[in-house]
């Protein structure tokens, strides 16, 4: 199963649709340790924290969206796909395209970020 994945987060991240990019990041979620993935879901609170202080402030219930993320062997995200098309979605993905995260196997791997108010 993680040799797929390693085979998956190499395929080009250009070439793939945001429905594809989240299957990849919920089957790489789903395979990392309990201890990369406690290490992953904080870093990636931490980048929501900076991009709601960048996007908000945020009012009333804003409808869910999704951010996918490709994380490159360095850990710098170097592409990502949006689900929704309201301003607040757009400023969360512009903010979270630029954030590093560990990568727990050395290889470039996909992520999601879950968003609803």
């Amino acid at each position: 199963m993680i040799g797929f994945l390693l085979f998956v987060a190499q395929v080009t991240a250009a070439d793939i649709a945001f429905a594809q990019a989240k299957s990849f990041a919920d089957q790489y979620e789903a395979a990392i340790s309990p201890r990369d993935k406690g290490a992953l879901v904080e870093t990636q609170g931490q980048a929501l924290d900076d991009a709601i202080a960048t996007c908000g402030p945020i009012k009333g219930a804003p409808p869910p969206f999704a951010i996918v993320a490709h994380v490159a062997a360095s850990g710098a995200t170097d592409r990502t796909w949006r689900s929704g098309e309201s301003a607040l979605a757009k400023c969360f993905e512009q903010k979270l395209s630029s954030a590093t995260l560990p990568v727990a196997t050395g290889k470039a791997f996909y992520t999601s970020y879950e968003i609803s108010f």
